[in-house]
């Protein structure tokens, strides 16, 4: 081998990390540029005239009244992207693209911590090229134009810092999470459980978390909003939408859209449904010493909601494809359930952005069996076993 050829084959080992971490982030901006184009009828219909209205009602003095339904600091957002001279659909996905990347970051460095993993090893490699890749990913936020990214980089880093035993500042990035999207609901079963198990925090902490919420709205506040306001946005979503799912991996798909009948005591049921999860975390039959056994009692509570609930979109499953994903990096019994979940979401995609066929009856029947399957498996005595933790862990 020349001595010129040597020393490049020396200095790419060398720095063989680093120049993939490269090459993954280089091709993922691409894959996402391919998108740049793609107007989805979300943005046609909502994003795109929510940002013409705030921009003729003056940009951030708009943030007065409620434009759309997404909540205060989104609508924000809006505002301050009425004054940069870009186009409204790249704005929109070039915010949602960013937190792509730091979703994907943060999510390898957490699997890389849970597993005492080297930071920019193969573990963070994987990892981070899986999430910047996931078709699920790339076509919410760089199709789609959607911040689903956004509100689950939030999640990821409130269990991070949870992990760290660093609750203030969880709690203050989860009430982030909900001013940005109210799916963050489907975490707080879980936080009811760990609070009531592990004792590590004060409830008071939740105060914190509302208090953080509502100060994600004073920019709007300063210019004339409600200070109720981010609270009644959110209670009007819930009247919304009238339809038991909205192509939606839902268990409502066996029974029909019968919102007004069914509605009620779908919410019951899931309430209920948690409420068993939460009896058996207590009695211990249910484990949360390790990592794995929190992970996947984070998953279980975040399916049982999105499962069950009425009024569901096809887009509300993208943080329990994400922790189900992480769990397949940490343990590969549960690789089925990952591929299982993120190829269903996917093909819940095509419905809104190509209006082909979603989430039809016979996958609602699969993921009924698949959802049983994953609550035997995370229930089995090999799996909820007492396990020794560090101090320093969760």
């Amino acid at each position: 081998m020349p001595k010129f050829e040597q020393k490049f084959a020396d200095f790419f080992t060398k720095h063989s990390s680093v120049l993939f971490f490269i090459v993954i982030t280089v091709l993922g901006i691409a894959i996402r540029f391919v998108g740049k184009n793609f107007l989805s009828s979300d943005m046609y219909n909502f994003l795109i005239p929510w940002f013409d209205t705030m921009k003729e009602h003056g940009g951030l003095a708009g943030l007065k009244n409620q434009v759309g339904d997404y909540n205060v600091l989104y609508q924000t957002f809006i505002a301050v992207m009425t004054y940069i001279p870009l186009n409204p659909m790249t704005q929109y996905k070039l915010l949602s693209c960013a937190f792509d990347f730091l979703l994907a970051f943060f999510l390898a460095a957490f699997a890389c911590r849970l597993k005492q993993s080297p930071l920019f090893g193969t573990l963070f490699q994987s990892v981070y090229a899986v999430i910047l890749f996931l078709p699920t990913v790339v076509f919410n936020s760089a199709f789609w134009g959607q911040c689903d990214s956004m509100y689950v980089f939030c999640l990821i880093l409130v269990l991070l810092l949870m992990h760290k035993n660093k609750y203030l500042p969880a709690f203050i990035v989860l009430g982030i999470s909900f001013a940005l999207k109210f799916q963050t609901v489907f975490f707080l079963p879980f936080l009811v459980s760990f609070y009531f198990v592990k004792k590590k925090f004060s409830a008071g902490l939740f105060a914190v978390s509302a208090l953080s919420f509502w100060l994600c709205g004073g920019v709007a506040y300063i210019f004339g909003r409600n200070p109720l306001s981010p609270f009644t946005v959110y209670f009007s979503q819930t009247q919304t939408y009238d339809h038991m799912y909205l192509n939606a991996r839902s268990i409502w798909q066996l029974f029909g859209d019968d919102y007004p009948r069914l509605s009620g005591f779908a919410v019951l049921l899931t309430l209920g449904i948690c409420g068993l999860g939460f009896y058996m975390i207590l009695q211990k039959k249910k484990r949360m010493d390790s990592s794995i056994q929190i992970l996947n009692t984070i998953a279980w509570f975040a399916w049982v909601c999105i499962f069950f609930l009425p009024a569901m979109h096809d887009r509300y499953a993208y943080f329990l494809d994400l922790i189900l994903l992480l769990l397949a990096f940490l343990d590969k019994k549960y690789i089925k359930f990952a591929v299982f979940s993120l190829l269903l979401s996917f093909m819940a995609y095509p419905a809104f952005l190509i209006f082909s066929n979603g989430v039809t009856r016979a996958d609602a029947f699969i993921e009924f069996f698949v959802f049983a399957y994953y609550t035997y498996v995370i229930m089995q005595p090999d799996e909820n076993r007492p396990v020794e933790v560090s101090a320093a862990a969760w």
